[in-house]
């Protein structure tokens, strides 16, 4: 429920004047762009952006909570677990195709923070720590299971389960008419499950 009362229009215009800043920290990157240069893109004073984000900082973490709060990441599918997780990642990239801005943040933003000063450095290290630990549980839920076989590395195919969707997101964004990430992603999930559980030794 959104913010009533005295505080609502204070509410709605920070909310506003993030996804502005979303936009352009899109397509321009975090670094390429001053605060100042933010304000009159989005028509308010320096001063007046400053009230409610005190600096450039601050508001690219704010930008980045908003986005988590509007994409669909594997990691918030409730009530499946195991492969039935694993499967449901087909519905993030279809979900995600539909959002580009917020794939085009994400992919310019993971990598100029790689760079250790880079200040949502840290945010995105913890993410992908997260992203792996929730894949990894999963993958060794379905060795529980019986599904996969337990010779496989959970922490390993985790990352090469996080590593192909940030790849086609990239080629996706770079060329989207070449590119079909909903499909090409959907091939390799299947034959990744299919050689997944192939490791089950024969009963």
């Amino acid at each position: 429920m959104g913010a009533r009362g005295p505080y609502a229009p204070g509410v709605a215009r920070r909310e506003e004047l993030i996804r502005a800043a979303l936009q352009v920290f899109a397509t321009r990157g975090y670094e390429a762009v001053s605060l100042r240069e933010l304000a009159a893109q989005v028509g308010i004073s320096h001063t007046g952006l400053r009230h409610h984000f005190a600096s450039k900082e601050e508001l690219l973490m704010a930008v980045l909570r908003y986005r988590d709060e509007q994409a669909l990441e594997p990691e918030k599918a409730e009530g499946v677990t195991g492969m039935d997780w694993l499967r449901a990642s087909e519905q993030v990239v279809a979900h995600n195709v539909r959002q580009p801005h917020l794939v085009q943040l994400f992919a310019t933003l993971s990598t100029a923070a790689s760079e250790p000063s880079h200040p949502a450095h840290a945010y995105f290290v913890k993410r992908y720590a997260q992203g792996r630990e929730i894949a990894a549980k999963h993958v060794r839920a379905a060795q529980e299971a019986g599904q996969i076989g337990a010779d496989v590395d959970p922490e390993l195919v985790s990352q090469l389960f996080l590593a192909t969707m940030d790849g086609l997101q990239i080629q996706w964004l770079l060329d989207p008419e070449a590119v079909d990430m909903t499909a090409a992603y959907g091939q390799f999930l299947s034959r990744f499950i299919d050689a997944l559980t192939a490791t089950v030794p024969a009963s």
